[in-house]
């Protein structure tokens, strides 16, 4: 509740909060508590962005899951162009979320980072992206569709990081994916 408060004080204010600085900025000028700037700055992206990712087909919007999600030990994925080729054995969330998104008609890939993100992203071409990632991954790949392109994004930050046997919150995931006009 205090980052949606702290939001609502913000976007009232009419401040610059185009880049994580920005929004750094504005939270140290309204004396609020600047540990919090990471997710404000991911959920500002998500609501600036919301409407333009909801009008999207499905079947036109790319899902990107970071390969942290897996099981280090017991993932018999294997790695492609494409990133890796989940096997869909069950030992990690990636399983649940990717088959939904399939249903839903999303392309899915899980990737190592965020370089292979913008290959895939060139080479594919969708008309919106979704992310499943850290904070790092999340606000370098916001600032880079911000600066180089107009493809509408929401990205759902892990609620365990670490670079490996991550962990998300899969309900809030999703609703991410579920977005859709007059949602």
């Amino acid at each position: 509740m205090i980052i949606e408060d702290t939001i609502t004080r913000l976007l009232k204010l009419g401040m610059d909060l185009g880049t994580k600085d920005a929004v750094k900025s504005a939270l140290q000028l309204i004396d609020a508590d600047t540990s919090v700037v990471d997710s404000i700055y991911v959920e500002l992206k998500n609501r600036f962005n919301r409407k333009s990712f909801a009008r999207v087909p499905y079947n036109k919007r790319a899902l990107f899951l970071s390969h942290c999600l897996r099981h280090s030990e017991k993932c018999p994925a294997k790695l492609s162009d494409d990133g890796l080729m989940c096997e869909e054995c069950g030992n990690c969330s990636i399983c649940e979320i990717k088959q939904e998104a399939e249903k839903l008609g999303y392309t899915v890939y899980i990737v190592p980072g965020g370089s292979m993100v913008f290959k895939i992203i060139k080479r594919a071409a969708p008309d919106a992206v979704m992310g499943v990632a850290c904070y790092f991954e999340l606000e370098e790949a916001f600032e880079k569709l911000t600066t180089f392109s107009n493809l509408p994004y929401q990205g759902v930050q892990l609620s365990k990081d670490g670079c490996k046997d991550t962990e998300v919150d899969v309900d809030r995931v999703l609703e991410v994916l579920r977005r859709h006009e007059g949602s």
